[in-house]
């Protein structure tokens, strides 16, 4: 288990979250096209936030990586990479959450106890530092649980805790 390496790549890609996107674009560029008195260039901030919208949700990428002594991720384009040596980790462990309830949404969030770094779904990594308390959502939460494990016996190895 010790060359074990855990890799997860995420995205927004519910359905319900383009749709909602494709519905608030369609409204914007329909008015276009309805006959009034405004002048058409009065919607190109309009378009131009939703275009904005479109880009970042396109954009947004969590990456995950567990390797045998390091956790790192990056959130882009808001997060650049953050790397964790297991000897900065004091614990971690794969937790099963509720965004919406915990965090108010996803993507990244704090509720006054961590941040959460996620695109959706009900399984995360608690990690806690010295300073720091974070949760990286994830959608394979078995292979996540071997990452885990694999931190818990670098830990008991290393540090007799």
């Amino acid at each position: 288990m010790a060359n074990y390496i855990f890799k997860e790549t995420q995205r927004f890609n519910q359905l319900w979250i383009w749709m909602l996107l494709v519905f608030s674009a369609g409204i914007v560029f329909f008015a276009v096209f309805i006959p009034n008195e405004s002048d058409p260039s009065d919607l190109w901030i309009p378009m131009g936030i939703i275009g904005l919208v479109f880009v970042i949700f396109l954009s947004l990428t969590l990456i995950i990586r567990i390797d045998s002594d390091s956790l790192s991720f990056s959130y882009f384009p808001f997060v650049s990479k953050r790397k964790y040596n297991f000897e900065e980790i004091e614990s971690m462990e794969l937790k099963e959450y509720n965004s919406l309830w915990e965090y108010g949404g996803w993507g990244i969030r704090y509720n006054f106890d961590s941040w959460a770094y996620n695109t959706g779904g009900r399984f995360g990594i608690m990690v806690k530092t010295k300073d720091k308390k974070f949760l990286l959502g994830t959608h394979k939460p078995d292979d996540a649980k071997k990452a885990v494990a694999m931190f818990e016996a670098y830990k008991s190895k290393n540090h007799g805790s």
